[in-house]
């Protein structure tokens, strides 16, 4: 969604506080000047111009931080108008969340690069450098959250070794492609799927997401033509499973892989004995519903075949076993930890989109259960006691809609598990 309105406004913002800033501080730069001329024909003394040019840096600062501190208010109640359903509704269909993370990357960046200037202009070299740094760190994450890591795509390689396969297996995992568009993006990352020899291909839900009263009316069907012009192909076979955000302006998602190479699947479904006639060995596939994928299987969801189980659902809440609200525990179990599948695989965290480091991802979540996800568990590889593993994919899309695109330290990711035979 387009946010010009919105930075053609900050930009006007930013004249009115950059140019009150200058005012105040060439006056202060003046008036130092004349006092200074005084004190040299006047009182000689180093005490006495000492006492004279001290004030002026504290008479900087206050400036700085006075018409910083104004610019700071307009911006927040700015942010706040647009978010009100008069503005969505009859002025302009701004994306809040896009409008705010591109006006602290771009204004802040741009207001701090002048504060320094204007301090160095008036001999306050410390103060410059002091904001210049500021503003070479908002100007770095800013170009790397919203232009760089959201458009990078990082191949992660997991392994696991079983004694149910007689030769090697490698899946290929991606969830969450959710654009609003079809761009180099998507179409590169549909390249780097086919590029790793996949024996089987899952995607993990959530295909498209767009801003309310999009004029974009034709973007499944330029999702599905990408499929058609790219298309996927593994011997196990390419399988598509339902995410929670699902279609748009009413065609289902089942519609935008109609004659490609996919197979959408919308309900659980099992698949007994996927590649004994390839030599694998025998797999059990089950693909989980969104309704399985958020609350569990339950104990006849499982099968008992002793073949390698590749289970994949949106949530991973399926592999949770038991937990309060977001902030739970995460208990290193299953819902049937005796039977827990060989390789289960999930979606939908984005893997938190920004991660603090030595923290990990930010605290988010809504009041349903499906997103009530604890955070050590919103992207990662774990192993389970019984030795089955679950991988949280941190997906290879963003979240749209109201949201800012936004990444950091959390790079899109194509999973690719290779299970080799012990």
């Amino acid at each position: 969604m387009d946010t010009t309105p919105f930075h053609l406004i900050l930009f006007a913002l930013d004249i009115t506080v950059l140019g009150g800033l200058f005012l105040w501080i060439r006056f202060r730069r003046n008036r130092n000047r004349s006092q200074r001329s005084a004190v040299y024909h006047f009182e000689k003394s180093l005490y006495a111009s000492a006492a004279v040019r001290r004030p002026s840096l504290i008479w900087d600062m206050t400036g700085v931080i006075l018409f910083g501190g104004f610019g700071l208010f307009c911006f927040a109640v700015l942010s706040r108008l647009i978010r009100t359903g008069y503005a969505q509704k009859h002025v302009y269909h701004f994306n809040v969340g896009q409008c705010i993370a591109e006006g602290i990357a771009i204004h802040w960046t741009l207001v701090l690069i002048v504060t320094a200037l204007l301090l160095y202009w008036n001999r306050r070299y410390f103060s410059a450098l002091f904001f210049g740094c500021c503003a070479i760190f908002f100007a770095a994450a800013g170009f790397n959250m919203l232009y760089w890591e959201p458009y990078r795509v990082k191949v992660e390689h997991y392994e696991i070794r079983t004694a149910k396969l007689t030769k090697p297996l490698r899946i290929v995992f991606v969830s969450d492609i959710q654009t609003d568009r079809i761009g180099v993006h998507e179409i590169n990352t549909l390249k780097q799927i086919q590029q790793q020899n996949a024996d089987l291909i899952i995607l993990g839900g959530d295909y498209i997401q767009t801003f309310q009263d999009t004029r974009e009316k034709h973007l499944p069907e330029k999702f599905r033509q990408m499929f058609l012009d790219h298309p996927l192909k593994a011997p196990l076979g390419v399988y598509a499973i339902a995410g929670n955000i699902g279609g748009h302006s009413g065609v289902r998602d089942a519609d935008m892989f109609k004659d490609t190479s996919v197979t959408y699947i919308q309900d659980s479904t099992i698949f007994d004995n996927l590649g004994i006639d390839k030599g694998l060995g025998p797999i059990d596939l089950v693909l989980l519903g969104l309704g399985h994928a958020r609350g569990g299987i339950g104990e006849s969801g499982l099968t008992s075949s002793g073949n390698f189980i590749v289970m994949a659902g949106h949530y991973p809440n399926y592999a949770i076993d038991g937990y309060t609200d977001y902030r739970g525990a995460f208990l290193s179990g299953y819902r049937n930890a005796e039977r827990a599948p060989d390789l289960m695989l999930a979606g939908h965290t984005h893997g938190g989109q920004i991660v603090i480091p030595f923290y990990g991802p930010v605290p988010w979540g809504g009041g349903t259960k499906a997103e009530q996800i604890p955070r050590r568990m919103r992207g990662g590889f774990f192993t389970y006691s019984n030795g089955g593993h679950l991988l949280v994919t941190r997906g290879s899309g963003l979240e749209r809609g109201w949201a800012p695109r936004i990444r950091l330290f959390c790079p899109a990711e194509i999973s690719v598990i290779n299970i080799v035979p012990e």
